[in-house]
């Protein structure tokens, strides 16, 4: 043999030895990944099985075993829906969903859920996901299936699905609103009541921020509210704060809000519990006017007793006296005293009107017309021109049982009132609605509006905010709508005009 020969005969073997090396060291790599796939095969909690695409079992792995209590021999071989279902024909000659002949049909991944039967009786729920291995230099694919009991998850779930239904009737049946809110400031939870209080659907308001809802009263609450809902330090939780709502139509409404905090692994979240306490601020305040309307009118009464008589001889007198007197200064002045005297005697008049009980002479009657007359009235007005007067009458209002002639009084004062609010001129609206068991009557300016210490105070014998005016107006009237069983109420904030609500009963 040559040189030349021998030599590439050696470099030949030579490559062939690190060739076989190379081998040698893939197969070892093999064994090993082959051991570790083996142990996961063997050592996951799911049942797993491999199948041809004819129902044959190829292999299946010991938690497979060990749950369906059998030896690999009596597994092996045999047809998966004879293994797991003790059947011969396969699981969709009977209606049920195969996941193998989709998985065929389809080459993806197919996941079904079974229900089935225990020893015990009890009924059971699997999850059977099937994966398609095709192998190229194979003609027939092979398909693992992993199996999966969820029995007892799915309970869990139920279980958690009728708590949700508990807690979401729990909260949709309560009469506060109740918010769930984040460590962000962003609304979670809205309850119903939630909704119907601010006018939001659960849709607008989940996720928005919670400023969303309400106006700060005060700069402090206000801060400390923000302290507790970005920091977590609840210095107000357990007590209720006093702020201001906004619904979604703008207006704004007095609320009680209080707060407490929870947290989860760390993260805080608040729960918020809303009252609308407008019905409670309007029963406090009325309770309050009658109050002072009682006082007053009891001092009203005895004053208006006391300087009657006196002012009939004073006026008596000073008659007797001008026709005496030839001094013209002497009778100017004896005229204004005339003329104060009788001005003392219609306050004294009106103040009568407010002492008295009212003995009201009700009759069938249609508000609306009693409300035309009333602008037709004020209509024809020396100053009318610098006003506007609109209406929105209720069709179905029908005749209400009342003493006209006296809410044509009270109509004419609260309309007269807007006018003289109106100093530069403006609109006067007059609305009414038919509800269920009342008749609501709204009289709405464009003046500049009162401040709540002036609310408190407005239908108080003498109270007035204007210059000129006896402040009695709004007492009379307020006494007059009592006497008819209903309700007047104000409606203001500085620079937004006035709005004037009476409430009466339709009979």
């Amino acid at each position: 043999m040559a040189a030349d020969d021998i030599t590439a005969l050696k470099a030949e073997i030579d490559r062939l030895r690190k060739t076989l090396a190379r081998k040698e060291k893939q197969v070892e790599r093999l064994k090993i990944d082959s051991l570790f796939l083996k142990t996961l095969y063997d050592g996951i909690n799911e049942e797993i099985m491999v199948m041809d695409g004819g129902y044959t079992v190829l292999d299946v792995n010991r938690v497979f075993l060990s749950k369906h209590g059998l030896s690999r021999e009596a597994v092996v071989g045999k047809k998966c829906h004879q293994v797991v279902n003790q059947r011969d024909e396969p699981c969709n000659a009977r209606g049920q969903t195969c996941p193998l002949e989709r998985a065929k049909t389809t080459g993806k991944r197919v996941e079904v859920t079974h229900q089935f039967k225990r020893k015990d009786g009890s009924t059971g729920e699997i999850i059977r996901l099937i994966y398609p291995l095709i192998f190229e230099d194979m003609e027939t694919a092979q398909f693992v299936e992993i199996s999966r009991d969820i029995t007892h998850y799915r309970h869990l779930i139920q279980k958690l699905q009728a708590s949700e239904r508990k807690f979401r009737a729990i909260l949709d049946t309560a009469s506060e609103a109740i918010l769930g809110v984040d460590k962000d400031n962003r609304i979670l939870v809205y309850n119903t009541a939630a909704q119907a209080m601010f006018g939001y659907p659960a849709r607008e308001a989940v996720g928005k921020s919670f400023d969303l809802l309400f106006e700060p009263q005060r700069a402090g609450d206000h801060r400390e509210l923000m302290d507790l809902l970005k920091k977590g330090v609840p210095r107000r939780q357990g007590k209720r704060l006093a702020l201001t709502g906004i619904r979604k139509d703008g207006e704004r409404f007095p609320i009680e809000m209080g707060i407490s905090c929870f947290e989860t692994r760390g993260v805080p979240t608040y729960t918020v519990i809303i009252r609308d306490v407008t019905v409670e601020k309007q029963m406090e305040r009325k309770l309050l006017q009658s109050e002072r309307l009682a006082a007053v009118g009891q001092t009203v009464a005895h004053v208006a007793h006391e300087i009657k008589n006196p002012l009939m001889i004073i006026g008596g007198f000073s008659q007797q006296l001008t026709r005496s007197l030839s001094d013209e200064k002497s009778i100017q002045k004896n005229e204004m005293i005339l003329a104060e005297v009788e001005r003392l005697e219609k306050l004294v008049r009106n103040v009568g009107d407010f002492t008295k009980e009212y003995k009201l002479v009700k009759r069938p009657a249609d508000i609306n017309g009693v409300i035309r007359d009333v602008l037709h009235l004020m209509g024809e007005s020396p100053f009318s021109d610098k006003y506007t007067f609109t209406h929105a009458l209720a069709g179905d209002l029908g005749e209400t049982p009342c003493d006209p002639d006296r809410l044509r009084q009270v109509f004419m004062n609260l309309i007269s009132n807007a006018m003289q609010a109106m100093e530069k001129g403006g609109a006067v609206s007059i609305t009414t609605e038919r509800r269920s068991d009342s008749v609501v009557i709204r009289i709405t300016d464009q003046g500049t509006g009162m401040g709540e210490d002036q609310l408190l105070h407005i239908f108080e014998p003498f109270y007035t905010t204007r210059q000129k005016g006896s402040g009695l107006g709004l007492a009379i009237s307020y006494k007059i709508v009592q006497a008819h069983g209903g309700d007047i109420t104000a409606v203001s904030s500085p620079g937004q005009g006035t709005s004037f609500v009476i409430t009466l009963p339709a009979g």
